[in-house]
């Protein structure tokens, strides 16, 4: 059984992730709200609907549906999990150009600035809701499309550290890309 604290510290960790990035797609400009950085990569926008679509499979997983799908073999999940799980759970250094699941890539209309940060506030709370509720109920284990079976604080801990990585793509916020 996963201590308590462990699941009180992660579910905080993931909170405040939420908070700083909701607060940072708030303050992008609306200029470039819809403007790739570079070429090829992701608008604000898209960023914004990625970290909210996180939410989905995890959510549909706790329901009794499919969840995020295994996208690697067996023992590519557990070379991943070696090479970057632990540093992603303690330290939250989300690998850069790490693939996102397909189920998680943003597609179709974009939100505005304050919709999206409201939604992703929502998803991230009524996932923390339900995962605690499940947690305390029976053994949880979610599926992460490259790690395999994750505990309720390294699922937590992992959308904490997706979050503050994102975050640091969105222009103007603190550590974040500038444009020019």
């Amino acid at each position: 059984m996963i201590a308590p604290e462990a699941f009180a510290r992660a579910a905080a960790d993931h909170r405040d992730a939420i908070e700083a990035v909701a607060a940072a797609l708030r303050a992008v400009d609306p200029a470039v709200w819809r403007v790739p950085a570079r070429p090829g990569k992701w608008t604000p926008a898209e960023i914004a609907h990625h970290l909210i679509l996180a939410y989905d499979p995890p959510l549909s997983e706790l329901s009794g549906g499919a969840g995020y799908a295994l996208r690697i073999p067996w023992w590519k999940r557990r070379l991943l999990r070696w090479k970057f799980l632990g540093g992603i759970v303690r330290r939250g250094e989300f690998p850069r150009g790490a693939p996102a699941p397909r189920e998680i890539r943003p597609r179709g209309d974009a939100l505005g600035q304050e919709e999206a940060a409201g939604r992703l506030r929502e998803s991230a709370a009524v996932f923390e809701r339900r995962l605690a509720e499940a947690h305390a109920a029976r053994r949880v284990r979610l599926n992460h499309s490259y790690f395999g079976k994750l505990t309720p604080p390294q699922t937590l801990k992992l959308l904490a550290a997706h979050a503050a990585h994102h975050r640091k793509q969105l222009p103007g916020a603190p550590g974040g890309k500038e444009r020019g």
